[in-house]
């Protein structure tokens, strides 16, 4: 961030927003073991002429409060 002259249009939101995304990146369900229980695995790739990349997911349902469930890749 630093390399960029962004003090002008940085503001507290971007912050918060920024610390956010932080945090989701390295919290559950982002970061937890495989299931190897027959749960099928996803593979997403991305490229161009410069880099690519890859992900290795699973769907993850989880019971919400009131019953509901959710499902997240």
């Amino acid at each position: 961030m630093r390399a960029y002259e962004l003090k002008e249009q940085w503001q507290e939101e971007h912050t918060r927003a920024f610390m956010t995304h932080k945090m989701r990146l390295v919290s559950e369900p982002v970061l937890c073991a495989p299931r190897f229980d027959g749960t099928p695995f996803i593979l997403t790739t991305d490229g161009s002429k410069d880099a690519f990349a890859g992900v290795l997911a699973q769907r993850v349902t989880t019971l919400q409060p009131g019953g509901r469930s959710k499902t997240r890749l």
